[in-house]
């Protein structure tokens, strides 16, 4: 078995999105994140955006995230929806961020 470079956690709001998606874009978007998991910065379909987001875009979909800077090794993914633009929505990456500073914070009131 293969060592992973990361571990991926996803908000909740990330986790209902992905139960929304048909079961050919959750199988896109699951394996693209296994992957990242696996070979780490050397996975190929990764995007640096604004607001230290980076997406992952397997095949029509989408998937935002932020490298977890006080835990090593651990990415949060924030927001997950079909590709439907070439570029990334802002609207979309500026959720992606709040939903992840709030689960940050859902992680420190425990």
């Amino acid at each position: 078995m293969t060592d992973k470079q990361y571990t991926a956690e996803y908000t909740p709001e990330a986790l209902e999105q992905y139960a929304e998606l048909d079961s050919g874009s959750q199988d896109k978007i699951l394996s693209a994140i296994k992957s990242f998991e696996i070979l780490g910065t050397q996975y190929k379909n990764i995007n640096k955006l604004d607001y230290d987001l980076y997406e992952i875009k397997p095949r029509g979909v989408r998937a935002y995230f932020q490298y977890d800077n006080d835990r090593r090794r651990i990415i949060i993914v924030g927001f997950i929806t079909l590709k439907k633009t070439q570029e990334a929505p802002k609207r979309y990456m500026k959720q992606a961020v709040r939903n992840i500073e709030r689960y940050k914070r859902s992680l420190t009131d425990d």
